[in-house]
């Protein structure tokens, strides 16, 4: 959990990505933080607490991955521009978003099939070993989390090519 206004009012805050260990963004946890322009949600997260982006009047996307639309607390996208941010969601989730309390006032809503694909892809067959796009190794054994916790690019998993955004 990222608890109770724990970056509120940062006015240096521009680009927030959660970690794919999150599963609740508490109440006000960026309340104000007006330079905030972009957010990602990972597919972990499942509840986004009261005012929880409230007054962030410069955020214009938000890319949710999680397929199930998070839970939103009152206010949680409370003066966001719905008409000019843009939310991005998984393709196959897009009805489920347009119909999600809170999630349905956003006006420019689309879907991404790069959102919300599960780990059990390159993950069946429990630890892996994690390799460059030049096949120098990253990680040996990795797990789901060592993997998502990964630096964005280009991976060699099980070899899969991944990306991680």
């Amino acid at each position: 959990e990222i608890g109770g206004s724990a970056f509120a009012y940062c006015s240096a805050l521009i680009s927030v990505t959660i970690p794919n260990s999150v599963t609740e963004i508490g109440r006000g946890v960026f309340t104000y933080c007006s330079a905030l322009t972009s957010v990602t949600i990972p597919n972990s997260v499942t509840t986004i607490g009261t005012s929880a982006f409230e007054h962030c009047t410069s955020i214009t996307q938000i890319s949710s991955e999680a397929v199930v639309p998070p839970t939103c607390g009152l206010y949680a996208f409370s003066l966001i521009n719905k008409s000019k941010c843009k939310l991005i969601v998984p393709k196959n989730s897009l009805n489920a978003y347009k119909q999600a309390d809170q999630w349905k006032d956003f006006l420019l809503i689309e879907g991404s099939t790069t959102l919300g694909i599960t780990n059990t892809v390159y993950n069946k067959a429990g630890l892996v070993d994690v390799y460059t796009i030049d096949g120098t190794k990253r990680l040996s054994k990795a797990s789901t989390d060592e993997i998502n916790a990964l630096p964005k690019g280009v991976y060699i998993v099980n070899g899969k090519k991944i990306i991680i955004k």
